[in-house]
């Protein structure tokens, strides 16, 4: 269980200013002597948030609330009895989603993928007995909104910027803590 920090690339706004939850379950299992792969199934809220600034005159605010299952196939590797890093690819469908632009209810002229997929990376920490703590960064690699200006509301003149902007990208810091059951030491192996 965890939190999300949340931002979308590509919507003109940054920084990690949307809070969301990453809640689930997984399972592993050892591969070599230091390298687990690990199949998790997860309900992580993502999307973006801009609040007004009322003091400097700025009223402009934007969220968008996207709400996924996500499967990641993450590989980890452990480095001492303490810290292991870990990558690996997710794909992850989207739930509901909604869309705020300065106040407004957009979600009925928002369109948003069903599918995204995603690469991670992270590091985690034994914390005591069989809890742990891990930090993680997850980026999509597919557009969570396609391009184009009626999608966006940007266009790009230039093919190159074309070619590398197809649309908006989830771009998300996860935190959280897990507990691991090991099935070996319950049956007594």
């Amino acid at each position: 269980m965890g939190i999300n920090g949340c931002q979308i690339h590509g919507d003109s706004y940054s920084g990690y200013d949307k809070l969301g939850l990453f809640v689930g379950t997984a399972i592993n299992a050892q591969l070599k002597d230091k390298i687990f792969a690990e199949l998790g199934f997860y309900f992580s809220q993502k999307g973006a948030q801009r609040n007004e600034i009322p003091k400097n005159n700025d009223y402009r605010s934007y969220k968008v609330n996207l709400n996924y299952i996500d499967m990641p196939v993450s590989f980890y590797y452990k480095l001492n009895n303490y810290y292991a890093v870990m990558a690996g690819p997710s794909i992850a469908y989207l739930v509901s989603s909604s869309e705020y632009i300065n106040r407004v209810n957009m979600s009925a002229y928002s369109r948003f993928n069903k599918f995204e997929l995603g690469l991670n990376i992270g590091l985690s920490r034994k914390l005591k007995n069989n809890w742990f703590a891990e930090i993680r960064c997850s980026n999509s690699i597919s557009p969570v909104r396609n391009y184009g200006l009626s999608a966006t509301g940007i266009y790009y003149p230039n093919p190159v910027a074309r070619f590398f902007n197809k649309g908006l990208y989830n771009n998300i810091l996860s935190i959280f803590v897990t507990y691991i059951i090991d099935t070996k030491k319950a049956r007594g192996n």
